[in-house]
């Protein structure tokens, strides 16, 4: 490759960019810039079709430009964080699919979602999720993760990445060296851990020493200070990225940061400095996103600093060769595959939707009739945090109960709706067969705690699924609990099914709510 600063800096970045069509202006940030790949959101997807002609044309001009095949890069964990719309397949989320007990089963939705991916033209996914979550009152990982036992989530993101090697799509390992107990999400605050190396050795790397020994192609960098380790974020810590990651635990393959534009980083260094010390401190990838002056600036501020001598430009060849490396690997100058059969991977997410879920029917209130008159409450929660995208299923929701109970009442309640429609749902709710009370991360949300509340003090037996964190189901006894770990459509899907008595549900599973 060339040694000329501008070039070496576009091997230490990837950019993103608004829209589903490769505009002019992005064509011209990634000329400028000489980006080593682009990363998707779900504004840049409308569909598969339009997926594939979208990478198709990236990787189309970045040949025109003489540069490398792009890394193409997305958030697809499954469950709550997804970028792909409908008719994709969006498996059920990590825990859910830990809540099997069979690690084959994240095998099966790494699978399913990286034959999408890379059948479309996307060649990276940054998953799987490795933090241990062990604090029950984080913000932005909980079913992101595979639990809060590191055994557990070592076993089942192992799994994971066999499932996206056999698809062809390099899985990028994250919040290295781990988010899973923090109380401050990133995206708005710096969190601080402050356990000792102890601690970190016997909770947080275990996941990574495992994902490390089994040849993990790529790895995500937290941010997050490790005060046994350093005081700075790790993404931005020598003493972590070069010294633990690259020294002790021997890793030679691509690190990635996340996002610099998040509060964490962007609030305290800002995005040409954070960009700088991140490389500095031993990343191989930063991502500057925001808009595009931003990114140009990160681009320049790069090549800058090599011209100045504040960056190795030996640091950016050895970039470059691991992500040649990779490119040799996973065949990214190759046509993507063709597509795989959609439905028969539907059939298949749906089977672990449904295994993946624990009920607990004390009361012996299911299956419902089809004439049952049900009083549905749907506590909607659009965005919980900002690694999901903006989502609000509940005309699908109340389609498929429909369906279902052709008697059912069904009331989806906004976290903005005034406190008078909240207390309408909740007086409405009592005189049928049940009540339905979907919530989502009641656990800290005091709305969701007042309505499971008044709706304890009726006489109305509760029908209680908890669609995002399992411990809900601590804050009501109701007559039957049904945990889905994720409110993806196949998950609620599953619960619904299983309401209605429908044939391949799972049995019942009596193991202890968590």
């Amino acid at each position: 490759m060339s040694a000329h600063p501008r070039d070496l800096a576009g091997r230490g970045l990837m950019i993103s960019f608004p829209g589903p069509t490769l505009t002019p202006a992005t064509a011209e940030l990634l000329a400028r810039t000489r980006a080593a790949g682009v990363v998707l959101f779900a504004g840049n997807i409308r569909g598969p079709a339009q997926l594939a002609e979208l990478c198709a044309a990236l990787q189309a001009e970045a040949a025109a430009l003489g540069l490398p095949p792009l890394l193409i890069a997305i958030d697809q964990e499954g469950g709550t964080v997804s970028r792909l719309p409908a008719p994709f397949v969006v498996p059920p989320s990590p825990q859910a699919l830990a809540a099997t007990g069979d690690e084959q089963a994240a095998y099966a939705a790494a699978r399913i979602s990286g034959l999408q991916l890379r059948a479309h033209g996307v060649n990276m996914n940054f998953a799987p999720v490795l933090d241990v979550n062990c604090n029950p009152a984080n913000p932005v990982i909980g079913t992101r993760a595979f639990g809060a036992d590191a055994t557990t989530v070592a076993r089942f993101g192992l799994a994971a990445l066999g499932g996206y090697r056999d698809a062809g799509v390099i899985a990028v390992a994250k919040h290295f060296p781990g988010h899973g107990d923090t109380t401050v999400d990133s995206h708005h605050g710096l969190p601080v851990l402050p356990h000792d190396s102890a601690r970190l050795e016997a909770l947080e790397l275990v996941p990574f020493r495992a994902a490390l020994a089994a040849g993990v192609p790529a790895l995500m960098s937290a941010h997050v200070v490790f005060s046994a380790l350093d005081d700075a974020p790790a993404t931005l810590s020598p003493l972590v990225l070069r010294g633990l990651l690259r020294g002790r635990l021997g890793f030679d393959g691509l690190i990635v940061t996340d996002a610099l534009d998040m509060a964490a980083i962007a609030g305290r260094y800002g995005a040409v400095e954070a960009a700088v010390l991140a490389r500095r401190a031993g990343a191989d990838i930063v991502l500057p996103l925001g808009d595009a002056a931003n990114q140009l600036a990160v681009a320049e501020g790069l090549a800058a600093a090599i011209e100045a001598g504040r960056l190795d430009a030996a640091d950016f060849m050895a970039t470059a060769r691991r992500i040649a490396d990779l490119s040799a690997v996973y065949h990214l100058a190759a046509s993507p595959p063709a597509a795989p059969d959609m439905d028969a991977l539907e059939r298949e997410a749906a089977a672990l939707a449904r295994r993946s879920l624990t009920v607990s029917d004390r009361a012996g209130l299911l299956p419902l009739p089809r004439a049952a008159r049900l009083a549905v409450i749907d506590c909607l929660q659009p965005r919980w945090n900002n690694a999901e995208e903006a989502t609000d299923r509940s005309a699908w929701l109340r389609t498929r109960l429909l369906e279902r109970f052709p008697a059912a009442q069904y009331c989806a309640l906004l976290p903005t709706d005034p406190a008078e429609a909240w207390a309408r749902a909740s007086a409405s709710a009592g005189g049928g067969a049940a009540t339905l009370l979907i919530t989502r991360n009641a656990w800290a949300d005091e709305r969701q705690q007042g309505m499971i509340a008044a709706l304890a003090a009726t006489p109305t037996p509760i029908i209680h699924l908890a669609a995002r964190g399992p411990q809900d189901a601590r804050l009501l006894d109701a007559g039957a609990t049904l945990l889905s770990y994720g409110d993806p459509p196949l998950s609620l899907e599953a619960a619904l099914a299983r309401i209605a008595g429908e044939p391949g549900e799972p049995r019942p599973d009596h193991r202890a709510v968590r």
